[in-house]
């Protein structure tokens, strides 16, 4: 959630609240915790997701807790009357205080996301353990806004905008930057673009769902990415957002196999094809080596001259000579023999290029239609339909990184996190094939410092990481299936596989490892293939 969404948010919140009392707050499974409320003429739920990548805080409709499996909340504020919310001017923070001095913050940082009960200023208790009981409340970070420290001349355009306003909603800056060219504007007009931008957010936004699954408080005039729904208040867009929020993630994972393949189809294709059109060049070369032969059979008296090249009179030029590269271990004849094969084989392979080209011109149409067809898709229902009515011509496209083996094939266990195929590894030979058939922007994990099974997360090529939320269910995986299972908290080892390395000689599932992350986590068993 960014600062801008906080502000309308927090309008919102102060109506519906203030007044009314907090009768119980449950934990009905990780990374989520649900408040029920009761005001002067209504019921609801306040429900926060702590969850990296789906950090959200909304208000949905009244239903009855959840009885088993659920841990209880803040007990100290049950029936105490709301007296106000607020947020800080510039930080990502939501405060809700009540009568008897006591006030709930919620954090909305995606790496320590959490919301913890205190009373004059010292944290009474916490949802999540980022913080400690005990501790003095965190202060939120007052910001100088459009005042710039340093010189930002070799920052990118993205780092340029944030640092003019530190508040801006990244998930937008791609778009703008494209659409007003943002990479060829000076300082002073990226200044006035954010502060326009900042300005149609805190006094004329526009709630809306865009087709891509992301969200936007901009104008479709002032960022032209087509809407899916427009809503009339800012909980209602964050409701949905939330509750999409997996289905648009297996949309993109889904998504970006296929599109891997028709992309890497377009590209070779594509060089094949100026490769093809460059054939007419075999032609000149196919004359040029029928007349080196005649020239070369017009001395064929000369007979064996050892020598790596012979310069004679050019028989096709009157006056001028010419010099033939020659094969020593050969005579003049059978050198001449040579350049009629050759001559005979260059054209040969301009009439299969020219046979070839228009087919390849085909294949290549055909991909980019269907590529161009598969990225105007933004809804996983459509795009499930899309995938059935073009079956068979989507099959070639698939697999491109070489293994086409089915799941029951693969030496390794296989399961899915929403949208994201995961192999992890049975023994140790089990390992050491897991890391050989991954693609080196797969990510890979192991918990560290014990014995166990090598994972990876399947990522299509995709340079960047997997929600953080994706990240840490892994990491879970992983630390069960080691000597760290029995353990209450476990470190396990984040990288990509590119940075891990089977050194030569080494035993089964041994690598090293070049570069690095760490997380703790609770061992948690998976349910696998």
């Amino acid at each position: 959630m960014n600062y801008y969404e906080l502000i309308y948010l927090n309008r919102t919140l102060k109506n519906k609240l203030t007044g009314a009392v907090i009768t119980n707050a449950v934990s009905p499974h990780k990374n989520y915790i649900e408040f029920f409320v009761e005001g002067e003429n209504e019921r609801f739920r306040l429900c926060y997701s702590s969850a990296p990548g789906n950090i959200a805080l909304f208000t949905d409709s009244y239903r009855g807790a959840k009885k088993s499996n659920t841990i209880n909340f803040f007990e100290e504020i049950y029936g105490v009357e709301i007296e106000d919310v607020s947020i800080p001017e510039t930080d990502r923070w939501l405060y809700i205080h009540f009568e008897n001095g006591y006030r709930l913050s919620f954090r909305f940082f995606s790496n320590r996301a959490n919301v913890f009960l205190s009373k004059d200023d010292i944290i009474q208790e916490v949802y999540k353990e980022y913080d400690e009981v005990g501790e003095k409340v965190p202060a939120p970070k007052e910001l100088d806004l459009f005042h710039i420290d340093g010189d930002v001349s070799k920052k990118s355009t993205k780092n340029k905008l944030v640092a003019l306003n530190a508040m801006l909603p990244r998930q937008n800056l791609k778009e703008l930057i494209s659409e007003y060219d943002l990479d060829s504007a000076e300082l002073s007009e990226l200044e006035s673009f954010v502060r326009r931008m900042t300005k149609e957010m805190e006094q004329n936004p526009s709630f809306r769902l865009l087709e891509n699954g992301e969200t936007t408080l901009l104008s479709e005039e002032m960022l032209p990415v087509k809407t899916e729904k427009v809503y009339d208040n800012i909980n209602h867009l964050i409701l949905d957002r939330y509750k999409n929020y997996s289905r648009h993630q297996r949309l993109k994972q889904r998504r970006s196999s296929l599109v891997k393949g028709l992309k890497t189809k377009i590209k070779r294709t594509t060089s094949g094809l100026r490769n093809l059109h460059q054939a007419d060049k075999g032609l000149d070369r196919a004359e040029k080596y029928e007349q080196w032969g005649h020239i070369l059979m017009a001395n064929a008296h000369l007979g064996t001259v050892n020598q790596k090249e012979l310069e004679v009179d050019d028989l096709y030029n009157e006056g001028e000579k010419v010099k033939i590269p020659l094969k020593r271990d050969l005579d003049i004849a059978e050198n001449a023999q040579r350049y009629y094969k050759k001559s005979a084989s260059a054209e040969r392979s301009y009439e299969e290029a020219v046979q070839r080209i228009p087919k390849m011109e085909k294949e290549k149409e055909k991909a980019e239609k269907l590529l161009e067809e598969a990225q105007s898709i933004n809804n996983l229902w459509e795009f499930q339909d899309w995938e059935d009515e073009h079956e068979d011509e989507l099959q070639e496209y698939r697999n491109t990184d070489g293994n086409d083996s089915n799941s029951e094939q693969l030496p390794f266990h296989t399961l899915e996190i929403k949208g994201y195929p995961v192999w992890i590894g049975k023994n140790a030979k089990s390992n050491d094939k897991l890391v050989q058939m991954a693609h080196k922007e797969d990510v890979w994990m192991h918990a560290r410092k014990v014995a166990g099974s090598h994972l990876i997360i399947r990522m299509g090529n995709d340079k960047g990481m997997p929600p953080k939320d994706i990240l840490l269910e892994a990491a879970s995986y992983a630390a069960y299936n080691s000597k760290a299972k029995g353990t209450k908290l476990a470190p396990v080892i984040i990288t990509k596989k590119k940075y891990v390395r089977k050194p030569k000689g080494s035993p089964p599932g041994a690598v090293l490892v070049d570069k690095e992350s760490v997380e703790m986590v609770e061992p948690r068993k998976p349910e696998m293939k």
